[in-house]
């Protein structure tokens, strides 16, 4: 008898074991999704019910933040559960803020662990469907495959307007709508000045020097103009060719079919629950990083026209869609209440796309009234560009239709995982994220064991290389600010927002609790104690910074680009004519 009560034993272990510390895990991660597109965020025009039935089933965060207001240095940063810098991710130079081509050589880190790495050593089987954006590298040396995903179908790079036969650098008119440009005029408003200059000093060698030498000073800025038009929309996310979409470390389409990306994205995850659980027999970690809702904008024919919100709305919808699609999926195989889905978006909306960008939302404030729409966007991080949605869902763990107040970060999420496994995280890795546990109800407890604090004091807001703002409790300073285009809360003239236009010192004081739309700056006079506090948490920050190769300020090298189905001179050929296709 005692034999067989300790077989009993040892299942029900095992059965527990399952049940709560290895349950599936299923992120959803949305591409510029805003605060205000989803009806549990308060949105009455776009329809998005099986989103909102994981916030009435699980917990909805009302003050969650991405890791950084544009996509690489924040997916960067929730993979790892660290601060972009520390990644080198991270840039004040507009033009490498993410990765802008395919061929660039840099990419996240191979002694970075990520969060798919732990789950592979806990005895997870993982994938990623959708968007990656942290690199390709030399012979894919950065796809998810190389960091701890078993299996990647999606886009290395990203979405672009490109990708839908839409132009980047089409300007935005005060209503929205889009304002063609030729790429001529693009390129001359892009590097102008520097070709002025160069004309000035070839006309200043004609008049005073030589006029030979004068000619051959136009002729090397001809080459220079006309070389780097062709490199530009040869190489970077300019051409359709980069426009990749990959199963595994091989590429399938290029350029990719955007229309029924989200079917297929769709339909490939659903594939992965199955395999994973009937035939592999494993637990699941699968980060559903979906395409949309960043343009170029897609749907399916029969989608379209459907949302009152336009082609915007439609998008959302067919998202939606997606997501009940998977979660019908858990039923099925009668998973769902052994699966913690965790639903976000990498940073806020893109109003630099005008119409078919998302809304900043609104917050409500302290004394329980809505705000004025959150000020800023995508690429900022005044609130609109970093507040996020964020919904955690584990049904006999997490109680339902909880709200959380409490500031919280993408950079959590790790930390969190991290608690639940029963693992330490790396001493020399220092975590950035804090446990998201203590500040759930749940059924049951979850010993914090990852090393990093229960506690956040201080949550350093970074656009670029630099920390633009800090949050300490209800209190939020901005140190710098970008200048927008008139009329506007965006640089559509710019592509997106620079970093670093307008210092302010002291810096601007917000109650973010009582003014979440940053309209009433304080009088930082009377909050001197404040401001100390937070300058000695940047001071001691800033110390536990080590420099690190930075891996977007790199230019693309057009011998990495990826070209599909070609080698020795017809890749030569197809790379010189922008002609990479399958």
């Amino acid at each position: 008898m005692k034999f067989l009560s300790e077989i009993y034993a040892i299942l029900l272990y095992f059965i527990h074991l399952s049940q709560s510390t290895t349950p599936n895990v299923l992120i959803f991660l949305v591409d510029d999704l805003g605060y205000g597109d989803l009806g549990c965020y308060g949105n009455s025009t776009i329809a998005s019910p099986h989103i909102n039935s994981l916030a009435r089933d699980g917990a909805r965060y009302t003050q969650m933040y991405s890791a950084a207001p544009i996509c690489t240095p924040s997916r960067g940063g929730f993979l790892t559960g660290r601060y972009p810098i520390r990644l080198g991710l991270t840039s004040n130079d507009n033009r490498f803020r993410t990765f802008n081509s395919p061929g660039q050589p840099g990419g996240l880190p191979h002694d970075e662990t990520t969060i798919a790495e732990v789950a592979q050593q806990v005895g997870y089987r993982t994938g990623l469907v959708g968007k990656w954006h942290l690199g390709l590298g030399r012979d894919g040396e950065h796809l998810p495959t190389r960091h701890g995903f078993d299996t990647f179908f999606g886009m290395p790079v990203t979405n672009v307007q490109t990708c839908g036969n839409k132009k980047i650098y089409d300007l935005i008119g005060g209503h929205g709508q889009v304002l063609e440009r030729s790429f001529l005029t693009y390129w001359l408003a892009l590097t102008g000045k520097a070709w002025l200059a160069f004309i000035g000093i070839a006309l200043a060698t004609w008049l005073l020097y030589s006029h030979k030498l004068a000619l051959m000073i136009l002729f090397c800025g001809a080459i220079g103009f006309f070389g780097g038009m062709w490199y530009t929309l040869s190489f970077t996310l300019l051409s359709r060719s980069s426009c990749l979409l990959y199963q595994n470390e091989t590429i399938i389409e290029q350029p990719v079919h955007l229309a029924d990306l989200t079917l297929r994205n769709t339909n490939q995850a659903i594939a992965f629950m199955n395999e994973t659980i009937l035939n592999h027999k494993k637990p699941f970690f699968l980060y559903m990083a979906y395409i949309k809702v960043h343009t170029a904008l897609f749907t399916l024919p029969e989608n379209a026209g459907r949302s009152r919100h336009g082609a915007y709305g439609d998008n959302v919808e067919e998202l939606d869609w997606s997501v009940g699609q998977i979660l019908q999926a858990l039923k099925n195989l009668n998973i769902e209440n052994d699966t913690l889905v965790f639903f976000s978006s990498d940073n806020g909306p893109f109003l630099e796309r005008g119409i078919e960008a998302g809304f900043c939302g609104r917050a409500v404030t302290a004394t329980g009234q809505r705000s004025e729409p959150l000020r800023g966007a995508k690429g900022q991080t005044w609130e609109c560009g970093i507040r996020v949605p964020g919904i955690i869902r584990w049904p006999g763990h997490v109680i339902a239709n909880q709200t959380i107040g409490h500031v919280s970060s993408l950079l959590d999420f790790y930390p969190s995982l991290l608690d639940l496994w029963n693992l330490k995280s790396d001493a020399n890795r220092p975590l950035d994220g804090v446990s998201l546990w203590p500040q759930l109800e749940l059924t049951t407890s979850i010993t914090s064991s990852s090393s990093s604090s229960n506690e956040r004091n201080t949550l350093f807001h970074y656009c670029g290389s630099t920390v633009t703002a800090i949050r300490q409790g209800k209190y939020k300073a901005h140190y710098w600010t970008p200048k927008w285009d008139e009329d506007l809360r965006a640089c559509p003239s710019v592509t997106i927002c620079p970093c670093l236009s307008t210092q302010h010192s002291p810096p601007l004081l917000f109650d973010i609790e009582a003014d979440p739309a940053e309209e009433s700056p304080l009088d930082v006079e009377k909050y001197s104690t404040i401001l100390s506090s937070m300058d000695l948490a940047l001071q001691e920050h800033r110390a536990t910074l080590i420099s690190v190769p930075n891996q977007l300020e790199k230019l693309a090298q057009p011998w990495l680009f990826p070209c599909c189905k070609s080698e020795g001179w017809t890749r030569v050929i197809r790379l010189i004519t922008n002609s990479c296709q399958c």
